[in-house]
């Protein structure tokens, strides 16, 4: 499923997203990442730094939806879709590599999670919210 070109424009150099999971219970579990990003089209990221909730209910159920709001590029969607764990490789390298360039005191990245987009959903206040764009 492909992302929207303002989805895309907006996630291409990195964005906070909120990342949406279920625990094994069906306890909602909602975090913010720092380092949510574009891999293509198709997929988007964040770097496993702190997710010990996220992690957990990731390993258990890979549904998961993502929150992106940018109000100067009028982004407001929720995109769902299943998650993955990259702990090497390329993806994984240059997500290490960037967050150690940070020089923030971040601890090493764990893995990448990878986000297969499987629909996208409008976010926005008016009366197009609550429907699916893709």
């Amino acid at each position: 499923m492909k992302l929207p070109e303002n989805v895309q424009n907006v996630m291409r150099n990195g964005h906070n997203v909120w990342v949406a999971t279920t625990g094994e219970d069906g306890t909602p579990n909602i975090a913010i990442k720092g380092s949510g990003s574009l891999l293509d089209d198709e997929n988007l990221f964040f770097a496993d730094l702190f997710s010990k909730k996220t992690r957990a209910n990731l390993l258990k159920n890979d549904s998961v939806a993502v929150a992106i709001y940018e109000p100067d590029d009028d982004v407001a969607v929720q995109v769902k879709g299943k998650a993955s764990f990259v702990d090497s490789g390329p993806l994984f390298d240059k997500v290490s590599d960037t967050i150690a360039g940070l020089q923030a005191g971040l601890p090493p990245v764990k893995s990448v999670v990878k986000i297969t987009v499987e629909s996208v959903w409008d976010l926005s206040a008016g009366p197009n919210s609550g429907e699916r764009i893709v």
